[in-house]
């Protein structure tokens, strides 16, 4: 039922779109907000080599939390899945967290978060550590906090990278289960499915290191 009011909610605003103004002025932008819950998370790789390099897809757990009534911005958690399996070896801080700059968007339909306290973690004698910046999440009414990008800059041991960081709300694998094993299927992607479903005007593709449908190109991007 949820997924049905989403395509007929999607299906209302293209017809406005396509009747040039004719269902009136466009929605005020929502508050501030990110999807809550995880989001698949694409990496380009822009400086680094080695290990630290080789990140090409995971999940990261989002959500944002603010005051009623207070009119201060909302502060951003992120979870990297890769700091939150195994077992640590030293006092962790899995949660990288940072306040928007602002409660609503700026003009261009996007909230910033300049900057977010690192998230690390000790396994071994290894630290893993997550330091995420310059986050701009897409506010539009169409994708309200469901995609977005940032910098980050990842370490692991002795070496370091950094990355261009694409966000999606929320994450879908695209594999199915056939015969007991795990069989890749990109069609996934784009399915209607009860509970989690991918906006289907998102431009989408199957990762293919990870099985993680991940946004293609940068936002706000639509088909």
């Amino acid at each position: 039922m949820k997924t049905q009011r989403r395509l007929a909610t999607w299906t209302f605003s293209v017809g406005c779109m396509a009747l040039l103004g004719a269902c009136g002025a466009e929605q005020p932008a929502p508050q501030c907000t990110v999807g809550r819950g995880d989001h698949a998370v694409r990496y380009v790789l822009k400086t680094g080599s080695g290990t630290c390099a080789e990140k090409k897809a995971e999940i990261v757990g989002a959500q944002a939390f603010r005051i009623p009534n207070s009119g201060t911005p909302p502060t951003v958690y992120f979870n990297a899945a890769s700091l939150v399996t195994g077992t640590p070896s030293a006092p962790v801080a899995v949660s990288a967290s940072g306040p928007f700059t602002s409660e609503y968007p700026s003009d261009d339909n996007v909230c910033t978060v300049q900057a977010m306290s690192e998230a690390r973690q000790g396994v071994g004698d290894m630290e893993r550590v997550y330091r995420w910046s310059n986050v701009r999440v897409q506010s539009r009414a169409a994708i309200p906090g469901t995609q977005w990008v940032a910098d980050l800059i990842y370490s692991e041991g002795n070496c370091t990278a950094s990355y261009e960081a694409v966000g999606v709300f929320p994450a879908i694998r695209c594999v199915r289960t056939v015969d007991n094993q795990e069989v890749r299927d990109e069609s996934l992607c784009g399915a209607v499915r009860q509970g989690s479903t991918l906006d289907p005007a998102f431009p989408i593709y199957c990762e293919e290191t990870t099985n993680l449908c991940v946004l293609n190109g940068l936002p706000p991007a639509l088909k």
